[in-house]
């Protein structure tokens, strides 16, 4: 009997070893699209996708999140703010905006910067349910 139960206990780990790859590659491809639809730097790309699993760049959880210095924050962010993504709510205290709406805006923003006519995307739509996935996973 004592079998059975280590068998089902290796059959949940790799179940949630595979979950979590699940999560880490769309985590990946996420920062992959980000970067090459939506014209942002890597630096960007990872204090945005901070901002989506955190409330603002004050919180605690936001914090442990990035290796970066308060000063690179606040420059990253307001180029981000720039762009579209993010809003400043308190003096050096920033916010990403709903993931579909700072998807969009974003795209909106490099449009018209390149005067393409602004019309519906499928690959960015499609970005900002994955982004807003992401943004509610655990």
């Amino acid at each position: 009997m004592d079998l059975g139960i280590n068998r089902a206990a290796s059959k949940d780990n790799l179940f949630l070893i595979s979950t979590n790859n699940i999560f880490m590659n769309q985590g990946n491809q996420i920062k992959i699209l980000l970067m090459e639809q939506l014209q942002i730097n890597e630096l960007e790309t990872d204090i945005f996708l901070a901002l989506m699993k955190s409330e603002k760049t004050t919180s605690h959880g936001f914090q442990e999140n990035t290796n970066l210095a308060a000063d690179q924050i606040i420059e990253i962010s307001k180029s981000l703010e720039r762009k579209g993504m993010v809003i400043e709510i308190n003096k050096n205290e920033f916010r990403a905006l709903h993931p579909r709406f700072a998807i969009v805006n974003r795209y909106r923003r490099i449009c018209q910067a390149n005067n393409i006519l602004f019309k519906k995307n499928t690959k960015i739509d499609n970005l900002g349910i994955m982004l807003e996935n992401y943004q509610n996973q655990v």
